[in-house]
């Protein structure tokens, strides 16, 4: 299944550096953040194959930039460079052809070094079930993740490594 990645608990970062169309972009939708080479063409190119919008990339679209959007760009199916792209919120950064790969890469080795994996993990499944929710529910269950935070070791070396002003040693994630 092409929505996968959205059950990785480690985030997934597209690097757009060149077409992305069809089944291409379904996989770059279904990603956790996008970044593209300012020349990077995207589309959804179905409706002029006289396809329907597969693998989900309605639902995707629609939760990443909205229905008439979502709609504008599957009914022409027309195509787009990265810079609009980024505009109507489709991909998070733009950069040259040649600092894309290296900066989707620089933006993992951050997260790594100083954020803690299961924090990232558990906000990762905040924020795609907040998608399917109320508001009340998002907040019982953050409420519920925040009291767990506390009694997590990642609380305490999260603290410890922002007093000593060094970088964190967060445990790796676990099964």
């Amino acid at each position: 299944s092409h929505s996968f990645v959205r059950t990785i608990p480690k985030p997934v970062i597209a690097a757009i550096n060149g077409p992305c169309a069809g089944v291409g972009l379904v996989v770059a939708m279904m990603c956790d953040l996008r970044f593209a080479a300012s020349d990077a063409k995207l589309t959804t190119a179905f409706a002029r194959r006289g396809l329907v919008a597969e693998y989900g990339l309605a639902w995707v679209l629609t939760r990443i930039i909205g229905a008439s959007r979502a709609l504008d760009l599957l009914l022409s199916a027309r195509t787009l460079l990265a810079p609009e792209a980024h505009d109507l919120g489709l991909v998070d950064r733009v950069l040259s052809r040649d600092e894309v790969l290296e900066a989707a890469l620089d933006y993992a080795r951050e997260l790594a070094d100083w954020s803690s994996p299961w924090s990232m993990a558990s906000i990762k499944r905040q924020v795609y079930a907040a998608l399917e929710t109320d508001l009340a529910t998002a907040e019982h269950h953050a409420d519920t993740l925040m009291i767990e935070s506390f009694g997590r070791p990642d609380l305490a070396e999260g603290v410890s490594s922002y007093l000593d002003r060094r970088q964190p040693g967060f445990a790796p994630l676990t099964s």
